[in-house]
């Protein structure tokens, strides 16, 4: 499933169809390299990764692949629906939704369903009519089937499940080698993995919200 993020390209004309808008914004996350704990000795490792690839990709020939796309030296692009919300599906925000909306009357043979009227604090631009129809952030979830792989020399071990709390400061490389790490070497537990994942993300400096599951597949 690709990142449902505002700006792709199926969910910005959704997002348009509703009579929305979306906002792009740049910024270099420094504030986390403040809040990072250096002395986390995982965390020291993954910011000598980052930063290797970064050197290693000033090399003529070298793949842009071998980037770690979490690290802080990074450029943040960041779209968001209505000048707000950075993600455009989720199960909270109703202020973006028509079910929890006043509806109000439309004339506009253009609109197709009933219209709704959007909060003031809204950043509306010029000539905006303040209101929309269908939901700007949807609660239907994306859903991809994979079958776990048994035999032939290749094995499905384990799954991590996260929010972008944790994918924000950690590359999803780093985030299966330190779970493997601790399942097969340490031989701690799937919950006790997950927790360590997101004590990590915090010591990476986040500051989102962290939601950190792992499914372990095989023993």
């Amino acid at each position: 499933v690709d990142v449902g993020v505002p700006s792709r390209p199926d969910e910005l004309e959704r997002i348009k169809e509703a009579n929305g808008w979306i906002t792009t914004e740049t910024e270099i996350p420094v504030v986390q390299l403040q809040r990072m704990d250096f002395s986390d000795q995982d965390v020291m490792e993954i910011l000598k990764r980052c930063f290797n690839d970064r050197l290693v990709l000033q090399q003529p020939g070298q793949s842009a692949n071998k980037r770690c796309n979490a690290g802080p030296e990074r450029i943040l692009h960041i779209s968001r629906v209505c000048g707000e919300l950075a993600v455009s599906r989720a199960i909270g925000d109703r202020d973006f939704k028509a079910a929890y909306s006043p509806v109000v009357d439309t004339v506009d043979d253009d609109v197709m369903g009933p219209s709704w009227e959007g909060p003031l604090w809204l950043p509306y631009p010029d000539n905006h009519s303040r209101t929309f129809t269908g939901d700007l952030v949807t609660a239907i979830p994306e859903m991809e089937k994979e079958k776990l792989q048994h035999g032939s020399g290749i094995l499905d071990e384990f799954m991590v499940v996260a929010c972008d709390g944790l994918w924000d400061v950690i590359d999803p490389h780093d985030a299966i080698r330190v779970t493997r790490g601790l399942l097969y070497e340490k031989k701690w537990s799937a919950k006790k993995a997950a927790g360590r994942l997101a004590e990590l993300a915090i010591h990476l400096g986040s500051s989102d919200n962290i939601t950190v599951i792992v499914i372990r597949f095989s023993r």
